[in-house]
């Protein structure tokens, strides 16, 4: 995945999980298990998020799902949340 995109990638994770945090029972993955993100991928979004800040084209793109469906991830517009919440 290319390093530009890879806090994009994060947030959209940290977003789901928080969305539908106990609402997912499917799915354990490596990576996750239903809307809980297993404790090694979490550390690895968490650098990701860091490395790479919300950009213009995150916003632009969260502006135009705000449009069409009336909600927004507030890891976008409050990228520093993500520090405020200890376990996704």
């Amino acid at each position: 995945m290319a390093d530009e995109f890879k806090g994009d990638f994060a947030r959209s994770y940290f977003y789901l999980s928080t969305t539908y945090m106990n609402e997912w029972s499917c799915c354990d993955e490596a990576g996750v298990n239903g809307s809980h993100i297993k404790p090694w991928m979490e550390a690895v979004l968490r650098t990701w998020h860091k490395d790479d800040p919300v950009d213009a084209l995150e916003i632009k793109f969260n502006d135009a799902v705000y449009d069409l469906q009336k909600n927004r991830s507030p890891f976008i517009d409050h990228p520093e949340w993500v520090g405020l919440i200890p376990d996704f």
